[in-house]
């Protein structure tokens, strides 16, 4: 059953408490969450919202949706798009060149809010529509409702994570002696396919660092001819899209015998992230804390100074219909954990000329504690030889 009603009144709500007389987003993430429409598969930039700004493909909308603070509200879309939208009341049909002269007959109001997808189209058509309009930033004017996910967004983000991990298990299964980086990231891919997923977060990275090798700290840039040799450490960083939601979660595995200083950091990183999953206490734990959790756990196991972001304190997002989404987790945001959020911790480690080390799951704030959606064995390090 569809929320969008319930979401549209309490969107207008927030309008009204803003002193804004409507709001129009283009096809995006907040167009898909007030709807409830993540069956339509809309047109996005893989890297949208990926370091927390946005940058969509499209320059024109295929559909948008329009809200007034009554909570009335209308969608214009496009011909081949319309069968998305046929249990939606107030659905108008125009080609692209027709759009502004559909929001003629019902925009109202002289301050509107607008979302960041198709800015500045937005921007300049309800110019045409009334010069005397007001366009104020509306992007994050649903965060604070996105923030907190419904049963039904909970139940397709657990499925997410256990299609990851499966599709992890796979990969890591079929991985052989002198694979580069792209056959690795291919045969993930390859798999997302093969079981009819819809897209990806985020291009999947599978980095290969042999030790005693010079490496970047960032695994996107490692070159993608980079072989599995023994000594290799594989930092994963791996999200899919379905049923419009994202997945996102990561891992340091190792190729061959670690050093045990390197083996032992890993744990100590696992350590850190399990002690803030057990820690979070819901309506006391904070976004800004989330780091700090794990930093403690950390230094009590002798790796301080390995661990990354000592200066920025920063740890990961929240996550949704955008991979990235507010509040973060780093000082800037203080805003108190509840249940129903859903945050992607990533703490890092590095091991110069050694190792790149990340651990990340997807975690979800319940109403007792928190749990860890993603359920790939925290046990796991050395892979040479084994099967998941």
């Amino acid at each position: 059953m569809k929320n969008h009603t319930q979401r549209i009144e309490k969107f207008a709500k927030i309008l009204r408490e803003a002193g804004i007389d409507a709001a129009l987003f283009a096809v995006s993430s907040n167009f898909q969450y007030l709807l409830d429409a993540g069956e339509y598969f809309w047109h996005r930039d893989c890297m949208t919202n990926l370091s927390s700004g946005f940058r969509y493909a499209h320059n024109l909308p295929a559909a948008m949706l329009y809200i007034q603070s009554d909570a009335t509200y209308h969608i214009i879309v496009i011909p081949q798009d319309a069968h998305y939208f046929k249990d939606y009341p107030n659905v108008h049909i125009y080609y692209f060149d027709q759009m502004e002269d559909g929001l003629r007959n019902f925009v109202k109001g002289k301050k509107i809010a607008i979302g960041a997808c198709c800015k500045e189209y937005l921007t300049e058509t309800l110019g045409q529509v009334d010069k005397n309009i007001e366009v104020v930033d509306g992007e994050s004017l649903a965060h604070p409702l996105r923030a907190i996910k419904d049963e039904k967004e909970i139940a397709i983000l657990r499925e997410n994570a256990a299609f990851t991990d499966e599709a992890v298990k796979a990969m890591v299964n079929g991985f052989y002696e002198g694979m580069t980086m792209l056959d690795a990231e291919k045969s993930l891919m390859d798999y997302g396919i093969s079981k009819g997923i819809e897209s990806f977060s985020f291009p999947p990275t599978v980095g290969f660092m042999t030790r005693l090798t010079e490496g970047a700290k960032v695994i996107r840039q490692y070159s993608h001819t980079n072989t599995l040799t023994e000594g290799t450490a594989v930092a994963l960083d791996i999200g899919f899209l379905n049923k419009g939601y994202c997945s996102d979660w990561g891992r340091t595995l190792y190729w061959g015998t670690p050093p045990d200083f390197i083996k032992n950091g890993y744990f100590a990183l696992e350590a850190g992230q399990a002690h803030m999953i057990e820690s979070i206490v819901p309506g006391v734990t904070r976004a800004c804390d989330i780091y700090e959790l794990i930093y403690e756990k950390v230094v009590e196991k002798g790796y301080r100074e390995n661990l990354c972001f000592l200066d920025t304190r920063g740890d990961g997002h929240q996550i949704g219909i955008d991979c990235h989404e507010p509040p973060m987790l780093n000082p800037s945001y203080t805003e108190v954990l509840k249940p129903g959020m859903v945050f992607c911790s990533e703490p890092k480690m590095w091991f110069e000329n050694e190792c790149y080390m990340r651990v990340e799951d997807m975690i979800l704030v319940t109403e007792t504690g928190a749990e860890s959606l993603t359920k790939f064995p925290r046990d796991l390090f050395e892979i040479k030889g084994k099967k998941i």
